[in-house]
């Protein structure tokens, strides 16, 4: 079995530490983060608060360890079309809303009911979009992009009109992404 060393008692099993992760996910993901302890993680998990507690001290580091890897900070690659790099960002907001946060977290954000995790949401977007902002004002510079375009009203529209689409229908309807992209891409590109 795979497991990690400690620095005391009995090795940690790789399993469990994923088990345990998995587990304070699903109930941040489904119930938000006024949901997400240590009691809750333990009885979702089946892990013992106690073996919960060895590697996490608070509700606060295991928030943190969740959070850590909650948004791939790995932009689309620089040479694609607008139209794809809009499809690529909307894809992304997917996998963040729906996979990553999840209705529970997402909800928590909106409605600010725990400003602690939703400043800290937001800590992690702001790198992430400000990679995709230089993107957008790259494309400018190189005529791909309107000159008068805002990068952050484009990302702003991008995930207000996800949400919308959310809101209105549970989830985004067939083709959806696709008649979003064609409607935005000729109203930013340079013709």
């Amino acid at each position: 079995m795979p497991h990690t060393a400690s620095s005391r008692g009995r090795p940690r099993l790789e399993s469990t530490d994923q088990r345990i992760l998995e587990a304070a996910r699903d109930v941040l993901r489904l119930k938000g983060p006024a949901a997400m302890n240590i009691d809750s993680v333990a009885a979702r998990s089946g892990v013992a608060r106690t073996t919960i507690y060895r590697r996490y001290r608070s509700r606060d580091e295991l928030m943190d360890a969740i959070l850590e890897h909650l948004i791939d900070p790995a932009p689309p690659a620089p040479d694609l079309p607008v139209g794809e790099k809009l499809r690529w960002v909307l894809d992304r907001i997917s996998d963040i809303l729906e996979n990553q946060l999840g209705p529970g977290a997402t909800a928590a954000i909106i409605a600010n009911s725990d400003p602690q995790f939703t400043t800290a949401v937001r800590l992690r977007l702001a790198a992430y979009l400000s990679a995709l902002t230089d993107l957008m004002n790259l494309d400018i510079k190189a005529g791909r992009l309107l000159a008068n375009i805002d990068p952050d009203t484009v990302l702003g529209t991008l995930v207000g009109a996800y949400l919308a689409e959310l809101l209105r229908f549970g989830s985004p309807r067939e083709g959806w992404m696709d008649r979003a992209v064609a409607l935005l891409t000729p109203a930013v590109i340079q013709h």
